[in-house]
């Protein structure tokens, strides 16, 4: 009887389960999404209760639905950098906090230009930005020291699901490279970033491996989740690097980039390489490949708010129409012209992650005239959006060598525009992989290769589908190479302003 994987993806709009075949093809899946949290200004948590029963019931859903044939295997995949914090008797103190909260913003700053953060981001791979639990921490430890006091365990959602199914806190040194606390060259939790914390190796999981398995779930598990004790739970790894696994992107050369609500560039090498100015991340795989890339916070998140500021009743008159509001938009940005007359924009609405590192960053349109308008500024925001990525990858091929090819995947490719844009400014071929679903695949991968149905990792790759390749237009990239020089500087300039701008926007409140 064949038997079939299942790939568990932890995300933070939602819980997926999808259940791959053996040639990875996807036989069923199932999802679940759930709220953020955002009560106060820079919150963004999110219920813990509420992602775990998404977690069973999407397990349950999909087992149900592929029925009679036999799970093998359980592998997980995990939104990086949440905290939930968790008191001697195993309850959660918090809510998960998630990377999108940026509360810790204080405090990432202080240790930013620092001797001390500079070595803590060579160490962990991670730029001092309150994304990561590091940060977090040390935030409860200064203005919440009630809930710090009584901490026993610093954990994430996935440490969380594996506790209430086993009783036990582990963490894959994937997921664990998102925290800020683990030493990504000798793969065990940072001395240095747990002295700055003052927390103990004990308030952490045990780290292990992503192929680590576990096979004894309890009985009243095994019942809710409609397993049998034959299938083998495996850690798994973080959604970022398991994105790239799934995508097939392991050659040298490749690199992978998803642009959804946020946007992200990665890279995979062979050893840990670091930004000597911070601007990249490295996160683990695992035990021999790492992960370096750029998170940027603003992807198509920027181009909807756009789209109802700038182009909002050609969205209304295609609703009206039947046709799709976004693909109105793109017509009417396929008619200007490329560089949009010379206006530059900046896409920080939502502060930046890669490549400045600044929850202050703001957005701005750089040249306006009178010329300009609505077509031409939303053209600016997509090129915007594109070249902000441009100066991730340009970061990443200084570390890792020059990039061939790039496996894409995320809402933009639905759009023949936006990825035309891409390739022209980027000046590579974009690969669109057919597995929608990369993060799951490659917590299946490493789940297959735990069972020693795969030898190594690279050979799994090959498999992976390319549905369609867009070349970039040499005339248009020549543009954007222009462009290109103009936009870093630019950025460089207004980057000095923006504390500034915090604390006017602070006092005018």
């Amino acid at each position: 009887m064949e038997k079939i994987a299942i790939g568990v993806d932890i995300g933070t709009t939602q819980t997926k389960a999808v259940a791959f075949s053996k040639d990875g093809t996807v036989q069923a899946s199932s999802y679940i999404r759930y709220p953020l949290i955002q009560e106060t200004e820079g919150m963004a948590e999110q219920d813990v209760e509420q992602i775990f029963q998404a977690v069973v019931t999407c397990i349950n859903q999909v087992v149900r639905k592929v029925q009679p044939l036999e799970i093998s295997v359980l592998s997980f995949s995990t939104a990086m950098h949440g905290l939930i914090v968790m008191d001697q008797h195993n309850q959660p103190l918090t809510r998960v906090i998630t990377w999108a909260d940026n509360r810790a913003e204080k405090y990432a700053e202080e240790l930013k230009d620092t001797a001390l953060g500079q070595t803590i981001y060579q160490n962990t791979g991670l730029p001092m930005h309150p994304m990561t639990p590091f940060h977090k921490i040390r935030w409860l430890k200064e203005e919440q020291p009630e809930i710090y006091a009584q901490a026993a365990k610093f954990i994430g959602m996935k440490e969380y699901v594996f506790y209430r199914l086993f009783d036990r806190y582990l963490t894959d040194i994937s997921t664990a490279s998102g925290t800020g606390f683990l030493n990504i060259y000798d793969l065990t939790w940072d001395q240095q970033a747990l002295a700055e914390m003052e927390i103990k190796v004990e308030q952490l999981p045990i780290l292990v491996n992503p192929t680590h398995q576990l096979a004894d779930l309890k009985e009243e598990w095994l019942e809710r989740l409609g397993l049998t004790e034959q299938t083998i739970f495996v850690l798994g790894g973080a959604d970022g690097p398991l994105s790239n696994l799934g995508l097939g992107a392991m050659a040298k050369g490749t690199a992978t980039l998803t642009v959804g609500t946020s946007g992200a560039l990665r890279y995979i090498v062979e050893q840990p390489q670091t930004h000597p100015h911070a601007e990249t991340f490295c996160c683990v795989l695992d035990e021999q490949h790492w992960v370096i890339g750029g998170a940027t916070s603003n992807g198509a998140d920027i181009f909807d708010w756009a789209c109802e500021n700038l182009l909002k009743e050609t969205q209304n008159e295609a609703q009206m129409l039947g046709k799709n509001p976004y693909d109105a938009v793109m017509e009417l940005v396929k008619e200007t012209p490329v560089g949009a007359k010379g206006l530059l924009f900046y896409p920080y609405l939502l502060g930046e992650r890669a490549p400045l590192w600044n929850a202050e960053a703001t957005g701005s349109f750089v040249g306006l005239k009178r010329n300009h308008d609505d077509k031409l500024m939303m053209r600016a925001v997509i090129e915007g959006i594109c070249l902000n990525l441009k100066h991730i990858l340009t970061e990443l091929e200084e570390l890792g060598g020059p990039v061939k090819e790039i496996r894409a995947t995320g809402g933009f490719a639905d759009s023949a525009m936006f990825k035309s844009i891409m390739a022209d400014v980027f000046g590579s071929k974009l690969s669109l992989a057919a597995s929608v679903e990369a993060s799951a695949l490659g917590a299946v991968l490493l789940g297959w290769k735990s069972l020693g149905e795969i030898l190594d990792l690279e050979t799994a790759c090959e498999q992976v589908d390319i549905y369609e390749i867009v070349q970039p237009n040499g005339e248009n990239h020549q543009v954007y190479q222009q462009i290109y020089p103009l936009f870093r500087t630019t950025q460089q300039q207004l980057s000095a302003s923006y504390h500034q701008l915090a604390k006017l926007r602070a006092d005018l409140e």
